[in-house]
């Protein structure tokens, strides 16, 4: 049996302890405003020990709320988006089959799904409706039959 050759005392081991008992028993807020303010904390800290200390709470912090989400990740994103847009069509072009591919003025493309017949232009202003089952309609802002749409860009 090899003799231990650590000399430093008991209350070495404690110093080093200490910081992460600090940090646990404090800890990080309960999920700050965001991710990047947490990282940024934890850049604060000059002592190696105490900075690992905040990235592992904030690691496991993460890692059960990305859990916890599991499974509802669009459920949130759909709650936050809005029922309509309006846009300008800044280009359509028709493809294969005569199903047309719009650009909006925001940056969207959007692609037709449908077989229905159309005469849209650039210049148009149209408005972007949410349907059923995750599906989206576009007409004209004046009115007018509905094109079913599916978002590429």
């Amino acid at each position: 049996m090899r003799k231990s050759t650590n000399k430093r005392p008991p209350s070495f081991k404690l110093w080093l302890v200490s910081p992460l008992l600090v940090t646990s028993i404090f800890g990080l807020p309960a999920m700050a405003d965001t991710v990047q303010e947490e990282l940024k904390r934890c850049t604060e800290f000059s002592d190696d020990s105490k900075r690992l200390a905040c990235y592992d709470k904030l690691a496991n912090n993460l890692q059960t709320h990305v859990e916890q989400r599991f499974g509802q990740e669009e459920k949130r994103a759909i709650q936050e988006a809005p029922e309509s847009i309006t846009a300008t069509i800044e280009s359509a072009q028709k493809g294969a089959y005569g199903k047309y591919t719009f650009t909006l003025d925001n940056g969207q493309v959007w692609r037709q799904t449908d077989s229905g017949r159309t005469i849209w232009r650039g210049g148009e202003q149209v408005t972007l409706e949410r349907g059923a089952l995750g599906s989206f309609f576009m007409r004209k802002t004046e009115g007018g039959r509905a094109l079913r749409v599916k978002r590429i860009k």
